[in-house]
């Protein structure tokens, strides 16, 4: 049996989910986003899993373009999990559509409750004395569930989150290429090159060995949470100032803020493509 797991991950998140459940279901390979589609076709995979954050109630834009160009088993076992905070919105509904398209279907759905990792907006929370435990404990259950092949119906937009999504979303969505205009480096910068290595969108490059973002960015935040000397910096970029709605007037990175990422998931397993557990 073949088990292949796709992933999208910015703090750690996701990927220590992936990898738990890889390990759960004896042996799988996981791919990063990064890869090209094509080169890591599941055409012939009996296991098919996707993995990823929620960002502004969905998918991230790249997860989602993979995921359409991506060849896959239409008869294989294909489940989803979801990390999030608060609410997950259409992000189940936006696959199940992609698969629809591909003349198949989830098999199985979960949403699971982590730390919330935007560190450029508010500190992270709940604190993760108390939730890393949680979200091991929700992994087990999902793993055992997705090792026994189990049916789930994936969880659904409120018809409140469904109602607000255009006014609530929209806004963010129209000027998301214009977020990355908001980082930059102070004099840290030792030039190491870790937040070009890191970024799942392949959207920093560094010139003069300096970081520079290309306008691909879906906020993940991975760049500034693992940057070994904290020389990533934050200020609100100007299309984001002139929404002026709650989120946008409180985008900022005090210096004293934690930058969460998950513990057990280090700067060098994002830099990976593919991981293979056994």
């Amino acid at each position: 049996m073949k088990s292949v797991i796709y992933y999208y991950t910015g703090t750690g998140n996701s990927l220590k989910t992936a990898m738990t459940i890889a390990g759960e279901l004896g042996s799988a390979v996981l791919y990063s986003v990064r890869n090209k589609p094509e080169k890591v076709s599941a055409k012939d995979a009996d296991v098919i899993g996707f993995v990823c954050p929620v960002y502004e109630w969905d998918i991230p834009g790249a997860f989602k373009s993979f995921i359409k160009d991506l060849d896959m088993n239409p008869n294989a076992y294909i489940f989803m999990v979801a990390t999030y905070i608060a609410v997950h919105g259409r992000c189940f509904e936006t696959v199940e559509e992609i698969l629809s398209g591909k003349g198949t279907r989830l098999s199985y759905g979960r949403a699971l409750r982590c730390v919330a990792s935007q560190c450029i907006a508010y500190p992270p929370f709940p604190p993760e004395k108390l939730m890393l435990p949680h979200m091991e404990r929700k992994t087990k259950e999902i793993c055992e569930e997705i090792a026994a092949k189990k049916n789930r119906p994936y969880p659904r937009m409120s018809s409140l989150t469904r109602k607000r999504y255009p006014k609530a979303m929209g806004p963010y969505m129209a000027v998301e290429q214009e977020y990355d205009k908001g980082f930059y480096t102070d004099d840290r910068c030792i030039g190491c090159s870790t937040c070009e290595k890191v970024c799942p969108n392949r959207n920093i490059t560094m010139t003069e060995k300096r970081p520079v973002w290309n306008h691909r960015c879906h906020g993940c935040n991975a760049c500034v949470a693992y940057c070994p000397t904290k020389a990533i910096q934050f200020k609100t970029p100007k299309a984001y100032r002139e929404l002026g709605t709650i989120i946008s007037k409180i985008l900022r990175l005090p210096e004293k803020r934690k930058r969460y990422h998950h513990p057990l998931i280090k700067a060098s397993d994002l830099m990976k493509d593919r991981i293979d557990i056994k």
